[in-house]
């Protein structure tokens, strides 16, 4: 033994060196074979494996990008959104909450850690963000949560990865249409002659495949926003709209028009959590950090959905009934169901855009559980067993 010393460092040690916490570097232990030596209750690492292990899982970075080791510069990182869109409230009482501000303060990273927040009208503007670096987390519906799967099999810099689902209603509600007059048609006829929908989002997959299933093909589509669909719907100048909540529901609380398919459109509706692959590699304790408060939000909506509905009244302006009521019929349910995967996989069968669809077969989407794991085991709730997954919703364990 060189010099009478012992070739190792304590755990303490090398979460120095590296700047990492604990969770982080037991969970590398636990997932991805860091070397390491126990003796009695003490852990200790040979610095020459450690290194080893270093340049055997670094991720190689072209000049220009940001070193993970570069500690003096603080952190940003902004966080999508959709204010405008139920099933994806979670962040609204995330930020105003503070729980992920919470979360990242117990973590005592060596670096400052800011959080920004990015309100957006539509899944599509969120991805385009994430593949400018612009926004490392965003709330997604299940539409664009394909879109960006099949973008990250055409751009070689943007990786995608599902980290958790949001809100789920099954059988497709939360999505339905919004009739600017009281006309009680069969659905069958669609009985208007124009309709109104975001482009490229669930709203406007769900038309697409009404318009097949009902034989209206020749049905005129107006892009606009979900704001600009309510303001014609309310105004008159649109028929109808395809709608998520909570304007299906903020229609018949104005007496704004009828509802078709009240019952929903096609398959479940999803959202979900995504973020850059590569960028949740590098900071995986901030994503677990986000991740517990998504959860904490979830079980904050369930346990308190009367002081949930007042937090997201007040940032959203939506009628406190309204968002109440909302609240109460969505499954806030992050956990990573075979049948989410399911329901996502006959959405990638639909048409995209040619620029997308062109050139990017259908395949599994990405999706990393170990995250959602570590951030549910950290707040100490029960676990999701593999075969659990693999069957329907639990009534029981909801994330």
């Amino acid at each position: 033994m060189p010099n009478g010393k012992l070739p190792y460092v304590t755990l303490q040690q090398a979460m120095d060196m590296l700047g990492v916490s604990r969770s982080t570097i037991d969970r590398w232990r636990r997932n991805k074979r860091l070397p390491y030596v126990q003796i009695g209750k003490e852990i200790m690492i040979d610095p020459v494996h450690l290194d080893e292990w270093i340049r055997a899982h670094a991720i190689v970075r072209t000049p220009g990008t940001p070193a993970f080791c570069e500690r003096n510069a603080p952190i940003t990182v902004t966080i999508g959104y959709q204010s405008a869109t139920a099933h994806m409230w979670s962040p609204l009482l995330i930020r105003g909450l503070k729980l992920f501000e919470q979360e990242l303060a117990a973590l005592r990273l060596p670096l400052a850690v800011q959080v920004e927040w990015r309100d957006a009208a539509s899944g599509l503007s969120l991805v385009e963000a994430m593949i400018g670096g612009h926004v490392q987390i965003a709330s997604l519906g299940d539409y664009p949560i394909m879109m960006s799967q099949r973008l990250s099999r055409m751009l070689p810099d943007f990786d995608a990865v599902l980290l958790a689902f949001d809100g789920k209603t099954a059988g497709g509600r939360g999505i339905s249409v919004a009739v600017a007059s009281d006309k009680t048609e069969t659905r069958e006829e669609l009985p208007f002659e124009r309709i109104a929908t975001v482009p490229h989002s669930s709203a406007g997959c769900r038309l697409n495949r009404l318009m097949r299933a009902s034989g209206r093909s020749n049905l005129r589509v107006e892009h606009c926003t979900m704001k600009e669909s309510w303001d014609g719907l309310v105004d008159r100048k649109i028929e109808a709209s395809v709608m998520w909540e909570p304007y299906i529901s903020l229609a018949q609380y104005v007496g704004a028009g009828s509802v078709l398919f009240e019952e929903g459109i096609g398959e479940d509706y999803l959202t979900g959590v995504v973020a850059s692959t590569q960028w949740a590699r590098s900071n995986e304790d901030i994503v677990i950090a986000y991740l517990k408060a998504h959860l904490r939000a979830h079980q904050y909506m369930r346990d308190n959905p009367i002081g949930a509905a007042r937090v997201i009244a007040a940032a959203t302006g939506f009628p406190l009934p309204v968002v109440a009521g909302v609240i109460s019929r969505v499954r806030w349910d992050a956990a990573l169901y075979a049948r989410d995967f399911d329901t996502l996989d006959r959405l990638m069968d639909d048409p995209f855009p040619a620029s997308i669809a062109h050139g990017s077969p259908a395949a599994a989407v990405s999706s990393v559980p170990d995250y959602l794991d570590a951030a549910a085991l950290s707040l100490s709730l029960p676990p999701l067993r593999s075969e659990q997954r693999n069957n329907d919703w639990s009534p029981h364990l909801i994330y």
